[in-house]
C-alpha cells in the first residue's frame, strides 16, 4: 500500500503541470518529462502531498480489514478528505463525478481511473483469483460502475496478486495481453506523445507497461512519472505493482511518512501487520 502512497505523492507536483499545459492546448516537452529520470532529482520533497489517490486506497484497506462496506467506507474517508478544504495546488481534494456521487446525487457510472488507482489492498488481502475478481467488482462498482472501469481495476489487482506469488513479468505481461488488453507500447513515444487523460482504459495499461519496463522500485516510480499525463495516479498503480515484486525502497518509506494524514497511519499499520502476517513483504 505505501507502494500506491510513494507514487501518488511523487506525481501530485506533475499532474499540475501536465493539466496547465492541457489547457493551453499542449503537452510538456519530452526535456521536461525526462528531468525525473535524473537520480539527483528526488521524487518526494516539500512541495509534493498525497492526493485522492492514496485516501481511497486506504479506504479500501479499511473496509476489507474491518468487514466494512466499500461504499460506505469510500464515502467516510471521501467526507474526512473534503473536510480539509482545497489542496495545495487551491483545487477541489475530487473530480466532479466522484463529488455528485459522495454527496449522493448520482449514480457512480464513471469510466475513470480512480478505480484502479484504489484497488491495490484487494491484489494483497485475498488470495485466489475467484475471490479477488469478485471483491475488486464489489470495491469498483460503487462509484466506477462501468465495464472499462472494471475491467482495468481487476487487471491491477490480479497482477498484484500474480506478482507477490512469483509470476514473472514475461508471464504477466501475456497474461494481461491475451485476458485484458494490450500492455506493449514504445517507452519513448509516450514520453513524447502521451496526453493527460483520467480515463481508465487510456492510462491503466500504460501504468502497468511503466511497471514492467523497469528494473527497480524506485526506476518503475520515475518511469511513470516520465510519461507525464495522469501522473499522480498512473504512478499510483506503478507503485502498486512495483511493491509486490520489488518490495518497498525503505528510504522511500522514510521520505513520504511525513505526508501520511493522522486518518491514514491505524489503517496501514493493521494492513502491514496483515501483510506481514501472510510473509508478502520481501
Amino acid at each position: 500500500m505505501l507502494g500506491a502512497i510513494i507514487g501518488d505523492a511523487a506525481g501530485a507536483d506533475y499532474e499540475v503541470l501536465e493539466v496547465q499545459k492541457l489547457k493551453q492546448g499542449k503537452i510538456r516537452t519530452y526535456e521536461e518529462r525526462m528531468k525525473i529520470m535524473d537520480p539527483n532529482i528526488p521524487l518526494l520533497n516539500e512541495k509534493f502531498e498525497t492526493t485522492d489517490d492514496s485516501c481511497l486506497t486506504v479506504a479500501i484497506a479499511d473496509a476489507i480489514l474491518n468487514n466494512k462496506s466499500y461504499a460506505d467506507t469510500l464515502k467516510e474517508y471521501g467526507m474526512l478528505e473534503m473536510q480539509l478544504g482545497l489542496d495545495k495546488y487551491g483545487r477541489s481534494r475530487f473530480g466532479k463525478g466522484f463529488i455528485k456521487w459522495l454527496e449522493g446525487n448520482s449514480e457512480g457510472t464513471s469510466y475513470g481511473n480512480g478505480c484502479a488507482m484504489r484497488i491495490g489492498p484487494v491484489g494483497y488481502l485475498f488470495d485466489s483469483i475467484e475471490k479477488i475478481k469478485y471483491q475488486s467488482y464489489l470495491a469498483t462498482i460503487p462509484s466506477h460502475n462501468h465495464p472499462e472501469s472494471k475491467l482495468c481495476a481487476e487487471a491491477v489487482a490480479i497482477s498484484i496478486y500474480a506478482l507477490r506469488k512469483g509470476v514473472t513479468k514475461k508471464l504477466l505481461r501475456d497474461y494481461l495481453n491475451k485476458n485484458y488488453f494490450n500492455v506493449e507500447f514504445d517507452l519513448e513515444d509516450l514520453r513524447h506523445n502521451y496526453s493527460f487523460t483520467s480515463r481508465a482504459i487510456n492510462s491503466v495499461p500504460q501504468a502497468i507497461f511503466c511497471f514492467l519496463v523497469s528494473n527497480s522500485f524506485e526506476d518503475a516510480i520515475r518511469i511513470s512519472l516520465s510519461i507525464g499525463g495522469d501522473a499522480d495516479t498512473i504512478a499510483c498503480i506503478t507503485g502498486s505493482l512495483a511493491e509486490s515484486y520489488y518490495g518497498l525502497d525503505e528510504q522511500l518509506v522514510k521520505n513520504v511518512k511525513p505526508y501520511l494524514k493522522d486518518y491514514m497511519k491505524p489503517v496501514i499499520n493493521q494492513f502491514y501487520k496483515e501483510v506481514n502476517k501472510q510473509k508478502v513483504l520481501k
